[in-house]
């Protein structure tokens, strides 16, 4: 298999943790359990096969013109065009690495309606609030200066700023209210303390809609109960097992 980038894009090896949590397990289970991936932000590459290549693309639903979370078979000389991610701000693209041919690992495909096919979604549901007047139906803009690190939205203008505190621990999800009163969501690459109030956390399966969020997108924050949490990922490990088929 041989790849040639004719247009590189912002990316980075998604190995460790991607914002989406749940694309790097099923990439691998995609295309035979080894494969490498690639988490590209605002924009994707040109990339053209010298030989039959196969590889799979992480995507929220209907944000690209190609299938997603199933192989893709580009023929020598054809090549895929990804600079435009369709109102998502990130994608995932996987390539199965040299020992997929060794193993000879079979390929497989979500199913239809499977809830592991990613939906871009306006609602962020929240397992934990400390404070439920915050989050009453508001909607939050994510504003241009988020990354890795965090997601920083505007609030309302009813919304109060939060105060400086001693450094406590925090991991991807944790809701801060900093002194402007627009809250941060600590991201993958985020801080492991910080200096502003917790307020909530986000739920495990809500942190893939983070993937998505462009700048300007709305959300709105709904509280669930800690078992219905728990519930929604022990539903998405049984998709695992159950929606991924063979080719």
């Amino acid at each position: 298999m041989t790849i040639e980038v004719i247009k590189p894009a912002a990316s980075m090896r998604s190995q460790i943790c991607p914002m989406d949590p749940w694309a790097r397990r099923i990439l691998n289970l995609v295309l035979g359990h080894n494969a490498d991936i690639l988490e590209c932000t605002l924009t994707g590459p040109i990339l053209r096969a010298s030989t039959r290549t196969a590889l799979a693309i992480g995507a929220p639903e209907g944000a690209l013109p190609y299938p997603v979370w199933e192989p893709i078979f580009l023929s020598a000389g054809e090549e895929l065009d990804l600079r435009r991610l369709g109102g998502s701000s990130r994608i995932y693209l996987a390539f199965p690495s040299p020992s997929y041919f060794v193993a000879s690992a079979p390929m497989r495909k979500l199913t239809n309606g499977s809830p592991l096919r990613a939906k871009k979604s306006g609602c962020l549901e929240l397992s934990w609030v400390a404070d439920d007047a915050l989050f009453s139906g508001a909607a939050f803009k994510l504003l241009a200066a988020s990354d890795r690190r965090g997601l920083r939205y505007a609030a309302p203008t009813e919304v109060k700023g939060g105060r400086e505190i001693p450094p406590e621990p925090m991991t991807y999800g944790a809701i801060q209210l900093p002194p402007s009163g627009n809250p941060i969501i600590v991201g993958p690459d985020g801080p492991l303390t910080g200096g502003y109030r917790r307020i909530a956390t986000v739920a495990y399966t809500s942190l893939r809609n983070l993937a998505w969020q462009l700048p300007g997108d709305q959300v709105a924050f709904v509280k669930i109960s800690r078992e219905a949490a728990l519930k929604q990922v022990l539903d998405l490990e049984d998709a695992l097992v159950r929606d991924l088929v063979s080719c």
